[in-house]
């Protein structure tokens, strides 16, 4: 069997707290344009707003867990946080940001969005992983030095 690091322990430690970093200014943005969004005239746009004011303290509940940890819940979403795989926080991160704009169409809503999008991208960079190396792909696509493609040809 083939030891699996636990989840939060994949990727390197700059590339995680890159994504809990941008996650969380993703979060705040997002809150501050639903507060905006909220100044409207339109009953869908309020509730798209009160939608991402909500939406944006539960990623910061799962991101910044120390904002919370004087509730009762915070010391329980501090030691869960960390099980999430990252696959699971891309996928509610990307999912976050589709229906806000859809429904709503303000500018604010889109950017409050783009919040989540970049926290989902972030997120994403740690899902799929480094690069393999060169090995591990058997040569596959590398051309000697000094040689053109054209030049390859067999004889």
């Amino acid at each position: 069997m083939v030891d699996q690091a636990p989840p939060s322990q994949q990727g390197t430690f700059w590339v995680r707290t890159l994504a809990k970093g941008v996650s969380t200014v993703g979060a705040v943005v997002a809150s501050l344009c639903g507060i905006f969004v909220l100044i409207s005239f339109s009953a869908k746009c309020i509730a798209m707003g009160i939608y991402m004011v909500c939406a944006g303290v539960c990623v910061l509940m799962l991101e910044a867990t120390f904002l919370f940890l004087f509730l009762d819940i915070g010391k329980w979403l501090d030691s869960k946080s960390d099980q999430i795989r990252h696959w699971q926080k891309m996928a509610l991160y990307f999912a976050l940001c589709i229906p806000s704009p859809m429904i709503c169409g303000s500018a604010t809503a889109w950017v409050g969005s783009l919040g989540f999008l970049m926290g989902g991208m972030a997120y994403m960079v740690l899902t799929i992983g480094p690069k393999g190396d060169g090995g591990s792909r058997g040569g596959a696509g590398t051309v000697p030095y000094g040689r053109q493609m054209d030049d390859l040809s067999v004889a």
